[in-house]
């Protein structure tokens, strides 16, 4: 073994003698050195075990200096092969991946993370932060107690139905921990939206704005329920697309319930598209009208296994 406390040299060759690589003469101007056999570098093993052709161990003590790091590489790294990493791995920049990336463990973010390909995942994926999406999001299924969103395109489901065919959402009690409420939505032969409220010092139910070439204005139907003992006859009088005027018909005050029905076109660029209630089929494939204005849950998302 040579030891020597300063050794200057061109080209320093450790191990066997090795012609091959003595001739990389593009960089003599800069030195080579190269060791066919096992490099340690730092300080001794952990336990004294080699794993490795090239082992780095932690920067020797140095009386008045400090070095924080074992390996530093400034400019481009490759790894050609497996690359295992056991313990923590702090990234300060971009990471570009033009192939797989396969997690087997837990991965903690707290930065940015910026994807331009697809993302694959066979197991769970929990979020505890904020998680934006600048493009579509496509999954049969999403779970999620609160889901916020400026805008939504396409088609959203919040619902679990059993039996099959029976839509329902399920959401976590607001005041009371560990504990959920499970409704089930109305059902009916339309698309039917409705406004309910309460007249006081009016006769005049105002109607949304948005509803116009929304909803079918020919099918509001009103229904009104006087407040207090009095015995009043309240009786609608005029429909328009902005509004509903009630009248009393002894011309009496009054203070009323009331609740404002209407059906939504079924497609609002064309209104003699219907609803087909009961239609022969085996499937919602064989649903006789356009399929397209619809969106079954349990056929076109959200379907179950074994159904």
């Amino acid at each position: 073994m040579l030891k020597a406390p300063k050794l200057a040299a061109s080209k320093v060759q450790i191990g066997a003698y090795d012609a091959s690589k003595l001739t990389i003469s593009q960089f003599a101007a800069n030195g080579v050195l190269t060791n066919p056999g096992i490099s340690i570098f730092g300080e001794s093993l952990q336990f004294g075990v080699v794993r490795a052709g090239v082992t780095i161990g932690v920067p020797q003590a140095i009386p008045g200096v400090t070095l924080p790091f074992s390996l530093e590489v400034s400019g481009i790294a490759q790894y050609f092969g497996v690359l295992n990493v056991f313990g923590v791995i702090n990234q300060f920049g971009l990471k570009t991946a033009f192939g797989g990336n396969l997690k087997l463990g837990f991965s903690l973010k707290n930065g940015i993370d910026l994807k331009n390909a697809i993302n694959l995942g066979n197991g769970p994926t929990v979020f505890n932060g904020l998680v934006m999406a600048n493009g579509g999001v496509k999954s049969p299924v999403v779970t999620a107690e609160v889901t916020k969103s400026l805008i939504f395109l396409g088609n959203v489901s919040g619902c679990f139905g059993v039996p099959k065919g029976c839509k329902s959402f399920d959401i976590p009690h607001q005041t009371k921990p560990r504990k959920r409420i499970r409704h089930i939505c109305t059902e009916g032969p339309e698309a039917g939206i409705y406004i309910r409220g309460r007249l006081t010092d009016s006769n005049v139910i105002e109607l949304p704005e948005y509803w116009d070439g929304l909803v079918d204005y020919d099918s509001i139907r009103v229904q009104l329920q006087p407040i207090g003992d009095r015995h009043h006859h309240i009786n609608v009088i005029e429909i328009d697309k902005e509004k509903v005027v009630v009248k009393e018909a002894d011309d009496k005050p009054f203070e009323c319930f009331y609740h404002v029905w209407v059906a939504r076109w079924i497609d609002p660029r064309n209104h003699d598209e219907k609803l087909h209630v009961v239609y022969d089929g085996e499937s919602p494939a064989d649903y006789s009208g356009k399929s397209e204005n619809f969106s079954v849950a349990g056929w076109d998302y959200d379907r179950k296994e074994n159904e």
